[in-house]
């Protein structure tokens, strides 16, 4: 039984959320139990079963904050009258920030969270379509086939292989990005 988001957010719930998002950030979601989410909270179990039916609830409900605010900043950041290329460089140096609180334990949560991947390719695939209709990314390429490889680049951010290659995230971030949207070879 999921249970409602109260009409007007009260101090408790707003409490709960706040603590179960820093503990989540911190050890992820899995590794988190409601009895440390309501004492980080200092609210009682009884309280935190008034506002959820269980922590994956929670954990979703913080997913599609998380998901939503990236949506609004990618619409925000695609709006500016700049290249593509700048709204990905900005894009990219928003999302390096946005993560940085959180471990990887609550990424991967995250995205083994139901229906989070379909929500992230339903989004990922109408920001290439609109971008090949503008002419900003190329047309004969399958929108489908760049989700595949972006799914593929973040495996590599997700098991930690790129630090074989850098010491620092954001120059692998910057030239995987350089790869990705102008290919390898030099054009005359």
């Amino acid at each position: 039984m999921r249970k409602k988001r109260p009409g007007h957010l009260t101090t408790k719930y707003t409490q709960l959320v706040e603590a179960s998002r820093g503990l989540f950030f911190k050890y992820g979601v899995k590794r988190v139990t409601v009895e440390e989410i309501c004492e980080k909270a200092n609210v009682s179990k009884m309280t935190f079963y008034k506002y959820f039916s269980d922590k994956m609830q929670l954990a979703e409900l913080i997913r599609d904050e998380l998901l939503n605010q990236g949506f609004a900043k990618y619409a925000e950041i695609n709006a500016r009258d700049i290249s593509f290329p700048e709204k990905i460089d900005l894009l990219t140096q928003w999302r390096i920030d946005f993560f940085s609180p959180m471990t990887a334990e609550f990424i991967e949560d995250m995205l083994d969270t139901k229906g989070t991947t379909e929500k992230m390719k339903k989004h990922y695939l109408k920001v290439i379509s609109d971008a090949q209709k503008k002419g900003e990314v190329r047309k004969e390429l399958s929108p489908e086939l760049i989700w595949l490889v972006t799914e593929k680049l973040n495996e590599i951010v997700e098991d930690g292989s790129w630090k074989q290659v850098f010491t620092d995230y954001r120059e692998f971030q910057r030239q995987m990005r350089r790869m990705y949207f102008y290919g390898l070879l030099k054009y005359p």
